[in-house]
């Protein structure tokens, strides 16, 4: 598959929704896989073009962001990378070979092969595993960074399903793949909007701890079960209008409830 002076030798397909297939590619002289998402009809041509415009407004707001924060940071090594939550473009392109359809390359960055990045889905209902509290932790935290970020560049997500929220596992990275269904706002993120996309990250948190908001999460013996299974259970109420507020509420308590420092990616069966 070429597009001008690049080429890409296609693999298998990986996934397939309403709007895209995805299959694995490689470009011409690369040692690593990037991913290939192309339309699955000429009719969401739309709905790729605006996630690779979205994709791209985000790196820029990660970028400005980073500068920013370089000018005042007291720790010189810390960085914010906002730009590890969401994947990068590499291409865009219209394919006449494939009917007229949008093709988007994309890669994540940090991230060599693209095959380690674990859909939520596969772990809770192919696999059958849910996580520990612990590792919960992280996912929800990196959630509502992701949250934060995009609604303060006025930008909807659109899909937090399981399917849709893809994990590292050494490095803990959080992903929201799929930026087809988001949403530009001008006017800024509505606060129903808010208060939605928050419910969904933490009802996502719920079922891959093996839980619900109705019946709650297992107690696997940690002291922190109760008011931690209080705070997702709320926040999956649809109470929070705000995502950076729940993102320091959602730290405070876990650093009032649980250790410090790395905790290693831990599942056990369903």
């Amino acid at each position: 598959m070429n597009n001008g002076a690049n080429s890409y030798k296609v693999g298998n397909k990986v996934a397939e929704t309403e709007k895209y297939r995805l299959y694995l590619c490689r470009p011409s002289g690369a040692t690593a896989d990037h991913l290939l998402q192309v339309s699955s009809a000429v009719e969401y041509n739309g709905a790729l073009d605006r996630a690779a415009y979205i994709l791209e407004k985000l790196f820029a707001e990660a970028m400005r962001l980073e500068e920013e924060y370089e000018r005042v940071k007291k720790d010189p090594k810390h960085l914010l990378n906002y730009q590890l939550c969401f994947p990068e473009v590499v291409d865009t392109f219209v394919l006449a070979s494939q009917g007229g359809r949008r093709v988007n390359i994309l890669a994540f960055r940090e991230i060599s092969d693209v095959r380690v990045m674990v859909p939520l889905s596969n772990i809770a209902h192919r696999d059958r595993l849910r996580v520990d509290l612990r590792t919960s932790v992280w996912i929800m935290g990196k959630l509502l960074k992701i949250l934060a970020f995009a609604h303060d560049a006025g930008i909807t997500v659109g899909d937090l399903g399981l399917g849709n929220i893809l994990i590292e596992l050494e490095q803990h990275y959080v992903v929201i793949f799929n930026w087809a269904d988001a949403r530009l706002m001008t006017g800024g993120v509505t606060r129903s909007v808010v208060r939605e996309e928050i419910m969904c990250a933490a009802r996502a948190t719920i079922e891959i701890l093996g839980g619900t908001p109705e019946g709650g999460i297992p107690d696997d013996g940690s002291p922190a079960h109760m008011p931690y299974q209080h705070h997702l259970i709320e926040l999956a109420r649809n109470v929070a209008g705000n995502a950076s507020r729940a993102h320091q509420e959602f730290y405070a308590l876990v650093d009032e409830l649980l250790p410090h420092g790395y905790h290693p990616f831990t599942s056990m069966p369903r």
